[in-house]
């Protein structure tokens, strides 16, 4: 049997170990934690994650993958459907049509150059989500919308993430039914995502330990910094972040180079203890505070007990190089400041320097280069980095790439 070596302990590296673990001697090595930032920190009674709270349903694989190894996702409660944006005040994202209609979430100017969509005609080439959104949209959809929508999933701002790379399957609507509303009626899809928040009983952690338990892989503690380590085995995948990738792959100079060139997003996150806080749902997005957002976490899965603040993106970078009492104080400021809730109490902080990938202007063709120059060297690419960066994007990436592994076509 072929000895495979995977580096990188996180949700892609795991789900792809499990996937080849009948037909390879596979070995995995993580530096730090497995699970990397799918992790559940126990804080006395409180369950905090460092990353990822949950998944939706609408992921096959997922779903499959939890059967296969034995374990029950659970549905978040109706609470997770409140979600709401604060704007100087909080507002309530209306779910249905009509509730949009009524809402002051827009101007009502800006409500009607939304209704302009229909006539906008399509523009099948790159461009940013800020050019997307406001082309089709308007600027007011834009910035009351997209800020907050491109800050709560990459850490990121609407000028700087590229449309085709971060939201390829509106892109594609746009481009094969020449508008996204008429797209969507045709596919008898609303503008929600679909399926439902699914987490574990006792965090994302329970699913990591559950997939490590039923993965007969060699799991390694230890730190891989050249690839030359690894001469020993037949198959080599670096499932680490890409600026990790490009350290273990310093000898092949141009893969290194073009690896550096996928930045990522600082995000910190802070854990309070609130008896009561308000508005009770999902959580809340923000537009132009330091504070990305706040996760209710304690009103929709059980076991949580805590509110997270994240804090930092690229709305505000600077946070990587701040001292923890530092963004302790921004975070209590912003989170009294969006529900004016008073005196919480900290229960933890961690801050993730590199914590999410941005999919820039030309993100989708750095990432052709890339694997085209990884298949040169004989090395097998994953990850967050390249295609994808929900917990369903990793589950569904693994599964596919261990189907061309196993048939050779890798």
């Amino acid at each position: 049997m072929q000895k495979l070596a995977i580096v990188g302990g996180g949700i892609s590296g795991l789900s792809l170990s499990y996937y080849l673990q009948n037909d390879f001697e596979v070995t995995v090595f993580e530096k730090e934690k497995w699970g990397g930032k799918a992790f559940t920190q126990k804080v006395d009674n409180y369950l905090f994650e460092e990353g990822v709270n949950g998944f939706l349903s609408n992921s096959p694989k997922t779903l499959d993958l939890c059967k296969e190894i034995g374990i029950t996702p659970i549905k978040a409660n109706e609470n997770a459907k409140k979600r709401y944006i604060y704007d100087d005040k909080l507002i309530e994202i209306p779910l249905k049509p009509l509730d949009f209609l009524k809402s002051d979430i827009m101007t009502l100017k800006g409500k009607l150059r939304i209704l302009k969509e229909f006539f906008v005609k399509p523009k099948c080439v790159e461009e940013s989500v800020e050019e997307f959104a406001t082309r089709r949209l308007g600027k007011e959809f834009t910035q009351k919308m997209m800020v907050p929508m491109l800050a709560g999933i990459y850490a990121s701002t609407p000028e700087i993430t590229s449309m085709n790379a971060a939201f390829p399957k509106l892109k594609k609507i746009e481009c094969e039914y020449g508008s996204l509303f008429k797209g969507m009626m045709k596919l008898k899809k609303g503008g929600q995502p679909s399926g439902e928040l699914h987490s574990f009983e006792y965090g994302m952690s329970e699913f990591i330990n559950r997939l490590k338990e039923k993965t007969k892989a060699n799991f390694l503690q230890k730190e891989i910094k050249d690839i030359d380590e690894l001469k020993n085995f037949d198959k080599v995948i670096i499932a680490a972040e890409a600026f990790a990738a490009a350290n273990i792959l310093q000898k092949y100079e141009k893969l290194s180079r073009l690896l550096k060139k996928i930045k990522y997003n600082p995000v910190a996150i802070v854990g309070f203890d609130f008896e009561t806080i308000k508005p009770v749902g999902f959580g809340i997005l923000t537009i132009k505070e330091k504070s990305l957002g706040v996760l209710m976490d304690k009103y929709i899965f059980p076991n949580r007990n805590g509110v997270r603040v994240m804090a930092g993106g690229a709305r505000y970078p600077e946070i990587k190089e701040m001292y923890e009492e530092e963004i302790i104080e921004l975070a209590k400021k912003d989170i009294e400041k969006i529900t004016g809730a008073k005196n919480p109490k900290i229960s933890w902080i961690k801050l993730h320097k590199n914590a999410i990938p941005n999919y820039s202007l030309g993100h989708q063709k750095l990432v052709e280069e890339i694997f085209e120059e990884a298949k040169k060297a004989g090395i097998i690419l994953t990850g967050n980095a390249y295609k994808g960066v929900s917990f369903n994007d990793c589950i569904k990436n693994s599964y596919e790439l261990a189907q061309k592994i196993k048939e050779g076509n890798v």
